[in-house]
């Protein structure tokens, strides 16, 4: 089924609220194997709101609207809703039942302006959760099918899986199977990927591969679309598999939930090992990341975060005749953190960075994104200068990137060399 998404709230147009939501809805309704051709967002403005959804109903088959179903001033959905299609707001018993069920709970009342606000929908709207907190609900006008949702995004996840998605694959028994892929990879820019993916006879009327930028990472997808469930499982293995031979060393985590740390998390928790960290420049972004794992307590002990030649004495015993004849960013003192670090954890692998992040700080020899990322597993000892480009944030991510993927090739491919290449 063909459809479009329609976003509603002065908070989206602004900027001050991201819309979050209109993302999810259609990365779900293409998962299952309905089309997006259009998302839109517009302000609380009952002239607008009627403009865009009779444009939308003379074009589409669904439509997805959230937004403005609220008990406040503000939230007129439903009102415009009903000028537009002419039809006339009625009590729904279902959400006048749930709201007293609700006040019995919690010993407390509604305001009656409140009451009538949630309790008056459009003549014809079947509420599309009669047992829930917000009241989506579903019209029909038209032919075309209309679910108007909250904007609240944990509100309006649960009603396009629990609720909208169910009733539109009823709706659409005819619709295409659709399996998706991802790979994320790091060490490559986006035009030797795009070189290499133009390269690659992957790609057909059932398939397509795409790619596109998720700081510091690019993500090379396949899209496989086809009406016959097993064919297109074979098309998208086909491709996978084409791909993982292309990008190999350089694929750090694959699908949406993937990570690196994960993969790195995995290495490690298979061989046994325990991994800890000393930072200076990226200030503890490297432990945020790996213990954003599930689990990494069985693979990762500890992140020392010596921001301060004192922090790097005190913490790590790094010398202060190092500190003094080579400074703080240097490759005698990475090499320092790293000894440091996993002599105090015992554990078998260590990683340090030190750098300059910006946007101050640099020097005609060490200019803004010089970083030092020392590593360390069992005997071996390894150091590299490295200058990353971009904002303080980006010069950070970079090096935390780094650090974890080169550990990554080192354990998994016996691979000395980083994909970032290093300046030495």
């Amino acid at each position: 089924m063909m459809g479009e998404i329609i976003a509603i709230g002065d908070e989206l147009i602004s900027g001050r609220i991201v819309n979050t939501t209109s993302s999810f809805a259609a990365s779900r309704l293409f998962a299952a194997g309905h089309q997006v051709r259009k998302i839109t967002v517009i302000g609380d403005d009952p002239d607008i709101i009627k403009d865009t959804l009779l444009d939308a109903i003379a074009k589409n088959e669904f439509v997805i609207i959230s937004g403005g179903l609220g008990p406040t001033t503000d939230d007129i959905t439903n009102e415009a809703v009903s000028k537009a299609l002419g039809l006339p707001l009625e009590k729904n018993s279902q959400v006048e039942k749930q709201i007293e069920k609700m006040e019995a709970r919690f010993g407390e009342h509604a305001p009656e302006q409140f009451r009538r606000k949630l309790t008056m929908l459009p003549r014809g709207a079947r509420v599309l959760n009669p047992n829930g907190h917000a009241a989506g609900y579903e019209l029909s006008f038209n032919g075309v099918y209309l679910f108007f949702l909250p904007g609240v995004p944990e509100q309006l996840r649960e009603h396009l899986t629990d609720r909208v998605l169910p009733r539109l694959n009823d709706l659409d028994k005819d619709r295409p199977y659709v399996f998706q892929q991802v790979f994320k990879l790091f060490g490559l820019s986006e035009t030797e990927i795009n070189m290499r993916l133009e390269e690659m006879s992957v790609s057909n009327s059932h398939v397509k591969l795409g790619y596109y930028p998720v700081f510091p990472e690019v993500h090379v997808s396949i899209t496989v679309i086809d009406q016959s469930k097993d064919r297109a499982k074979q098309l998208l293995e086909r491709a996978a598999k084409i791909i993982r031979a292309e990008f190999e060393k350089f694929i750090v985590a694959e699908d949406d939930e993937g990570s690196l740390a994960a993969t790195l998390g995995q290495l490690l928790k298979s061989k046994k090992f325990m991994l800890s960290a000393a930072e200076s420049c990226t200030g503890g972004m490297l432990g945020e990341t790996v213990t954003s794992v599930a689990g990494s307590s069985e693979w990762f002990d500890r992140v020392m975060v010596t921001y301060s030649n004192r922090a790097k004495m005190d913490l790590l015993g790094v010398s202060a005749k190092t500190l003094e004849q080579y400074g703080a960013v240097s490759r005698q003192t990475a090499l320092e953190m790293v000894q440091g670090v996993r002599k105090r954890s015992g554990s078998q692998c260590g990683i340090a960075i030190t750098g300059i992040a910006g946007p101050g700080g640099g020097t005609p020899d060490k200019p803004v994104g010089t970083v030092f990322i020392s590593m360390s597993v069992e005997d071996i000892q390894l150091v590299h200068r490295f200058l990353f480009p971009g904002t303080r944030q980006e010069v950070r991510k970079l090096s935390v990137e780094t650090a974890l993927d080169w550990l990554r090739r080192l354990l998994k491919y016996d691979s000395m060399l980083p994909g970032y290449k290093p300046v030495d």
